[in-house]
């Protein structure tokens, strides 16, 4: 089974154990879906998620080095630092998801144009709740206040929060993405 690896931040230039073909590397044509900086992440940083809320571009690819979607799905999950309810998946075989998954048309279109059997993303949500280390909600941000919540970081959460945002590949030209950069002048970082 060939298998497809979504992708649109940080798992692009900070793929830590993902298994992935390098010399395959990352292409720039995948399917188009919408995607916008709108969760806060375990370290405080702003994150990119597919949502209603975001604007569709195309997000890239490259190939998984497991041949089985299972083993796939778990890698990308260690990956990710999440279970395997956070990855999304399509079988094109079985015509098949693994959950429930908004946007199933934008992916059997791209798949059905590729030589791919199946094809993997993280299918985490929106969230804008910042929790201690128990798992309590401290403190929610309003999504529309989410350049003032990154004005207010401090220390490494900025830099981390920075960085994210400038190492994000220019493709992804999301609406919050052209606001960042002009209020804060996080200007794109070239990507190796």
């Amino acid at each position: 089974m060939k298998i497809a690896l979504l992708a649109w931040g940080s798992l692009i230039w900070q793929p830590k154990e993902l298994a992935y073909n390098k010399s395959f590397g990352w292409q720039k044509d995948g399917p188009i879906l919408p995607i916008e900086f709108a969760r806060i992440s375990k370290d405080g940083r702003l994150t990119l998620v597919i949502t209603e809320n975001g604007k569709k571009v195309p997000v890239l690819y490259s190939l998984s080095n497991y041949e089985r979607l299972d083993e796939a799905v778990l890698n990308l999950a260690i990956r990710e630092g999440s279970g395997r309810n956070s990855i999304g998946s399509y079988d094109l075989e079985k015509d098949e998801f693994s959950s429930k998954f908004q946007f199933k048309n934008e992916i059997k279109n791209w798949i059905k144009s590729t030589d791919f059997d199946a094809v993997i993303w993280t299918n985490l949500g929106e969230n804008w709740s910042i929790r201690n280390d128990k798992g309590s909600i401290i403190r929610q941000i309003e999504p529309e206040k989410r350049i003032e919540y990154l004005k207010e970081l401090k220390g490494n959460t900025r830099a981390l929060a920075e960085e994210y945002i400038r190492r994000t590949p220019l493709q992804i030209q999301t609406d919050y993405r052209i606001k960042i950069e002009t209020t804060l002048n996080w200007i794109p970082i070239a990507n190796e």
